[in-house]
């Protein structure tokens, strides 16, 4: 049994200088620039409100002709200290790193190098917008920072309890989108919700992966000869159980395995060769950790990162 690290003193102190990583700085720029882009480029120009303080600058812009780099700076700052005392200094300035980055991004594409609008089609301007914006707070949140804003609550509340930071980020920014509503009218505030929607599955898909994997549960009589042949063709792990059919009640064998999608027909195949009427059911898995898929090491190490940091 390996032995545990003691986390203590001068051990949890190395962990935390070791864990500011050049990379991060990367990420940080990137994903500030690419939705300072989504913004300038899809959102700004066609009065679609993103939600939270990017869709309130936006409202102010047209309404106020505040300008939207500063108005974000400006709302983050409160949020900012907030972050410090909840989550720690160490995501703080990462997030005041990537605000400012994002600010001045959003100024120089806006009236130093004014970057022309992609699009006037509000339809596209808000799935375009939506993509690159979660792209680029997809990017901040992975650095350990978050893009300000709602982006604050919903990483301390994925962090704390594990609740999805799309979900939170789509229920808050509905509110703020209605509030575009009376500003713009009902039909680009329609629009905004595009944008809402697929920032937050983007946002989901960069964390977490694309489902490419697929668990996969089977029950039939000949359990034992499919579970080896997947080892054998698959290379595949299988964990068998003892299950009992309900209406039968006689014991059947139930097999449970993890398979990249690629590697369904072959599965499928395996099991219509040894049982034609085994039942099987195939559900969609964001992702896999353990041997022949990703290693918990390296993601128990990155999320440990991203949290000290």
């Amino acid at each position: 049994m390996p032995a545990i690290p003691n986390l203590k003193n001068g051990d949890c102190m190395a962990r935390k200088s070791e864990s500011v990583r050049p990379l991060d700085i990367i990420y940080l720029v990137l994903g500030a620039i690419l939705l300072a882009f989504s913004m300038v480029a899809f959102t700004v120009p066609n009065k679609i409100a993103p939600g939270g303080i990017s869709g309130i600058a936006t409202i102010l812009f047209f309404v106020a002709k505040f300008p939207v780099g500063v108005t974000i700076l400006a709302f983050n700052v409160v949020l900012i200290i907030l972050q410090a005392r909840i989550i720690g200094r160490g995501s703080a300035w990462k997030t005041l790193f990537s605000i400012i980055i994002n600010s001045i991004a959003i100024e120089v594409m806006m009236n130093v190098i004014p970057v022309a609008p992609m699009t006037t089609n509000p339809i596209l301007a808000g799935l375009y917008g939506g993509i690159l914006s979660g792209i680029g707070v997809g990017i901040t949140f992975k650095a350990g920072g978050t893009s300000g804003g709602m982006d604050i609550v919903s990483q301390i509340l994925h962090f704390k309890y594990h609740i999805p930071i799309g979900d939170v980020t789509l229920v808050s920014n509905i509110i703020v989108t209605a509030l575009a509503g009376f500003a713009f009218g009902t039909e680009l505030a329609l629009f905004g919700l595009i944008t809402v929607f697929f920032t937050s599955k983007v946002i989901d898909a960069v964390l977490e992966g694309m489902s490419v994997f697929r668990t996969v549960m089977i029950i039939s009589k000949q359990s034992d000869v499919i579970g080896w042949a997947i080892i054998e063709e698959l290379h595949r792990g299988v964990t068998s159980l003892d299950g009992i059919g309900m209406y039968s009640g006689k014991p059947v064998g139930v097999l449970l395995t993890a398979v990249r999608r690629g590697e369904l027909p072959i599965l499928r195949r395996i099991i219509y060769e040894t049982d034609p009427k085994a039942f099987v059911i195939v559900g969609d898995a964001r992702q896999i950790i353990g041997q022949g898929f990703t290693k918990i090491e390296d993601e128990v190490r990155f999320e440990k990162t991203s949290i000290d940091t």
